[in-house]
């Protein structure tokens, strides 16, 4: 059975991929969660949204936090390229933000769209795992989820509750985080968050991204960035039951 850990990975690379694949003229089908590797570590998790919009978690090594890059991409016939990609690293102390290009190539493996290809000259190994879940209303969410956040200070345990209206509100390290999920037409969720002051890390920013919810699962999966502070959150969680 996978862990928390794992299973967090696995979405946020299939979101990223799905999203990059959806950005291409009758791209439908490449929407949604996608997982893999990248220079053979994984899980690798992406989330491609129905603009073309990607968020990719990819681990430094098997169990330890690489980053998120965040892009947009094209498909040109079987070729998927993405040249705004932002690299955000999971580490202190904070590093600045690095572009990334993604260069790949779509095929069928075992009947399922696959991708095959390079981010930064690493090796880069997709592979489609799901569509969003199209039950998964704003109001299923509603309820408190005990997950955790990834960011530059490691990996932390939180809960978040959100309302049947998708506030969202957690506590970290002391730091009070509010939120809001809005749906999307492509079945995944718009999700903007706001630190409060100290003894927050990020006093006051507000981080934008996404998130996707599993209804046979009962999961959210997000990722969220801020340019202006270069840096990515990613949080996977399972409802209470």
């Amino acid at each position: 059975m996978k862990t928390i850990a794992q299973r967090s990975a696995t979405v946020s690379a299939a979101v990223l991929v799905g999203l990059a694949l959806s950005s291409c003229g009758g791209g439908e089908p490449y929407t949604g969660l996608w997982e893999g590797s990248v220079d053979g570590n994984g899980p690798v998790t992406t989330i491609v949204l129905g603009d073309g919009t990607y968020f990719m978690k990819y681990p430094a090594s098997p169990g330890v936090p690489g980053g998120l890059v965040r892009g947009t991409g094209d498909f040109h016939g079987a070729t998927f390229t993405s040249t705004d990609g932002v690299d955000y690293r999971f580490a202190f102390p904070p590093q600045r933000p690095t572009p990334a290009t993604i260069t790949a190539r779509v095929t069928a493996k075992g009947g399922n769209p696959a991708v095959a290809g390079t981010v930064n000259a690493k090796s880069l190994q997709l592979a489609y795992v799901k569509p969003f879940d199209p039950d998964g209303k704003l109001a299923d969410l509603a309820g408190s989820y005990p997950g955790e956040v990834t960011f530059s200070l490691g990996i932390r345990q939180t809960v978040f509750e959100v309302t049947q209206d998708g506030k969202l509100t957690t506590l970290l390290n002391g730091c009070a985080i509010t939120g809001q999920v809005v749906p999307r037409r492509d079945d995944a969720f718009d999700l903007t968050i706001q630190f409060g002051g100290a003894p927050c890390v990020f006093p006051g920013a507000a981080f934008q991204g996404a998130a996707v919810y599993s209804h046979e699962l009962q999961q959210l999966d997000a990722a969220v960035v801020n340019p202006t502070f270069g840096q990515a959150i990613t949080f996977i969680a399972r409802k209470n039951r």
